[in-house]
């Protein structure tokens, strides 16, 4: 891989200990062939988060990236006037926290993308359109790591469990879907946990109060600061990670504009 990554002028950095590299020497607007896709799929299975600077991109030229990963994902909240399959994602917060109605309370922020969808993402795109002067960082947490530094006993515990997740924050007719607390990844085996605190509402077949426990235990560890690569902005970068591994969360840090383009590649059935 890396004799195939220098023929092709990529250089990648590792970002943290955590996860993460900074991919350089590509410009996607000119060349987002086959190879170049190859190349960021092994990076992207080793490092489980890429960081891409520089990449100066319409919507449409985003979603035509995206889709050179596999089919995609529309959402139900705010599309693209050009393309319903590229997300804007605009706000501005004023150092308030946000808790989606519903959620686990011990969440309101950290998550993977969609794990309410029958076949959430395995690979969510964000690219930087407009960013605040200071704030609006994201942090990345790595899933792998958390469940394989959980105790052996509690991993035992949850081997075979399944939780319940739920879209409806988004309107009612958004579906909701049952996922394995340990998710296995698709390509590399490697488990990795699979709860977060804005869509997992409850344990199935667990009692309420026991679920609630487990679930606030299980959140609690997922995102310690020694799983996280916390990424500063730049306008134009684009950044991607594996959403079967990784738990994201915006920081609502700013009181002025931060706009964003977002894509999602539809994944597998968990298992």
């Amino acid at each position: 891989m890396a004799e195939a990554a220098e023929q092709l002028g990529i250089v990648a950095t590792r970002a943290s200990v955590a996860m993460g590299a900074r991919v350089e020497g590509i410009d996607l607007a000119q060349d987002g062939g086959a190879e170049v896709i190859a190349e960021l799929r092994e990076l992207l299975f080793e490092h489980h988060l890429l960081v891409l600077p520089g990449q100066v991109l319409t919507a449409l030229e985003l979603e035509a990236f995206g889709r050179r990963w596999g089919e995609l994902l529309t959402h139900p909240a705010t599309k693209h006037r050009d393309t319903d399959y590229v997300q804007v994602i605009g706000s501005k917060a004023a150092n308030k926290l946000r808790f989606f109605g519903g959620a686990h309370p011990f969440g309101g922020g950290w998550h993977s993308d969609m794990t309410w969808h029958s076949t959430p993402p395995f690979i969510s795109g964000l690219h930087a359109q407009r960013l605040p002067s200071s704030g609006g960082d994201t942090a990345f947490a790595n899933q792998h790591m958390a469940y394989e530094s959980l105790r052996e006993d509690l991993r035992e515990r949850i081997a075979d469990l399944k939780a319940f997740h739920t879209g409806k924050v988004f309107g009612p007719d958004v579906e909701d879907s049952v996922h394995p607390v340990v998710r296995t990844h698709d390509e590399t085996g490697r488990k990795a946990l699979y709860v977060n605190g804005n869509f997992t509402k409850y344990i199935v077949d667990m009692p309420e109060d026991e679920s609630e426990l487990l679930l606030f235990r299980l959140l609690a560890h997922a995102t310690r600061p020694e799983f996280v690569y916390r990424h500063h902005w730049e306008l134009n970068d684009l950044v991607l990670w594996d959403n079967r591994s990784v738990m994201h969360y915006a920081m609502r840090d700013y009181d002025e504009a931060r706009v964003m383009h977002r894509f999602v590649v539809k994944g597998g059935t968990p298992t």
